[in-house]
């Protein structure tokens, strides 16, 4: 840590300058962002540029004002970072067919833009999401290629130290990092915790299957202490659940995709005896509290806004509305919903998309994250652990259905690498701690 630090020292004090700024002027932090990029480019810094770029969709995410610069230029970066790979193609020898699955789903939610109450703004953000499916691969892969193990190292080891800075924040700053008596760090809220611990231990356990000596282990377990920690300081039962679905099915796909798809079908069976009594199961071990058993059947308002979305899917059932759709609806309902007691959006990524692009788009969809999966099952076993987690995750959050959060392009990143190369020999293989 100490070696990374004194070798990242300028870069790490050139982002710092731009929390610095935030809290001066956001207009300043604005130049000082696209001046950051745009000096990494003309160094050819790439890792430093999809390091400054992922925080800066954390720093997006976060709902204090001082850093509501990350919202204003975030689109900007992501032109600039697009402009990079179409004019300097020769830094992009290899590029990436990772969009390639979902290509038809991408190109049916252009279209539907034209549905759309706002079509400018749903082209917008149907444009964006295209290219973090499109752009984003090409940088993962140039980086891979390049020198796989210095990039995991350095991604690795810099989100873990601001997910670790957020938590001593819970010292100095606790009313900034907590939100309605939940741990939210740097991000907007616990939820979004809850989601980024989940892709981000998954991405790590992808990286020490590929490349088992990253770390050492001491270094590994420092990592998990503290995404268990930020877990559980969130509350969140949906990444409670997700990462041990992730657990539970990566022990059983490691011994054989046999054993994997046995227990796959053996936990179906049992997924409805166990979710009727799920709420007894809790609190008999004492727990109802902190799982907030009391929200379960409701899914703490889910299920409200799941039917009010469903009730608008009714009029535009086989082709959406648009990208975006469901967050103008959810915003033109506001008032509505706040008087039924529900904050915020539908919480369903399916319900989210097949608002935006119809039933139509949802299995277009579906199809495309369900065929690169199991691409990537061929090249490496936690593929489909990984999917059976997401698939769960994004019940219950519409993070896949967002572009420029923290969340999507993390997932896009672990596809990237699940497809990216041949797994180690079985034989050699090994797990440097039990829990991964």
């Amino acid at each position: 840590m100490k070696v990374f630090l004194k070798q990242n020292a300028h870069f790490i004090l050139l982002l710092f300058s731009w929390v610095i700024a935030g809290f001066i002027l956001t207009e300043l932090a604005d130049v000082i962002v696209v001046f950051t990029f745009l000096l990494l480019k003309s160094k050819n810094r790439y890792l430093e540029l999809i390091i400054a770029f992922c925080l800066l969709l954390i720093f997006a995410d976060n709902r204090h004002h001082h850093y509501n610069f990350a919202r204003d230029v975030k689109e900007v970066v992501l032109v600039l970072l697009t402009l990079f790979t179409l004019f300097d193609t020769k830094q992009f020898p290899q590029r990436s067919n990772l969009f390639y699955p979902f290509t038809a789903f991408l190109v049916l939610s252009l279209i539907m833009t034209y549905r759309h109450p706002t079509p400018f703004i749903s082209f917008q953000k149907a444009v964006s999401y295209i290219l973090i499916f499109t752009i984003f691969p090409n940088y993962f892969v140039k980086l891979l290629n390049e020198n796989a193990e210095k990039f995991l190292r350095s991604f690795f080891i810099f989100f873990t130290g601001v997910m670790f800075i957020g938590l001593t924040m819970v010292v100095w700053w606790n009313k900034e990092v907590f939100l309605v008596g939940r741990y939210n760090g740097m991000l907007g809220n616990p939820n979004g915790v809850g989601s980024y611990c989940t892709l981000f231990s998954i991405l790590l356990a992808a990286a020490l299957f590929y490349y088992p000596t990253l770390f050492n282990k001491s270094e590994v377990l420092l990592m998990i202490c503290i995404i268990a920690l930020s877990v559980l300081l969130s509350s969140s039962r949906n990444a409670i659940f997700s990462i041990l679905i992730f657990i539970f099915f990566k022990r059983f796909y490691k011994m054989s995709h046999i054993a994997g798809f046995a227990i796959v079908l053996i936990s179906t069976l049992l997924f409805q005896l166990v979710s009727q009594h799920l709420p007894d199961i809790i609190s008999s071990i004492g727990l109802g509290k902190y799982f907030r058993v009391e929200h379960l059947d409701d899914g703490s308002g889910r299920l409200l806004a799941w039917r009010f979305g469903w009730d608008e899917i009714q009029r535009n059932f086989l082709f959406g509305r648009g990208f975006s759709y469901e967050e103008y609806y959810f915003t033109l309902n506001k008032e509505l919903l706040s008087s039924e007691g529900h904050q915020g959006g539908i919480h369903n990524t399916y319900l989210s998309i097949w608002m935006n692009t119809g039933l139509a788009g949802l299995i277009l969809f579906l199809v495309g994250l369900l065929r690169s999966f199991f691409k990537a099952a061929s090249n490496c076993y936690l593929a489909l652990p990984a999917l059976f987690a997401i698939l769960f995750s994004i019940m219950f959050e519409s993070w896949f259905v967002g572009s420029l959060n923290p969340f999507t392009i993390l997932a896009v990143f672990l596809l990237t690498l699940l497809q990216f190369k041949k797994p180690h020999d079985s034989e050699k293989e090994k797990d440097l701690i039990p829990l991964f």
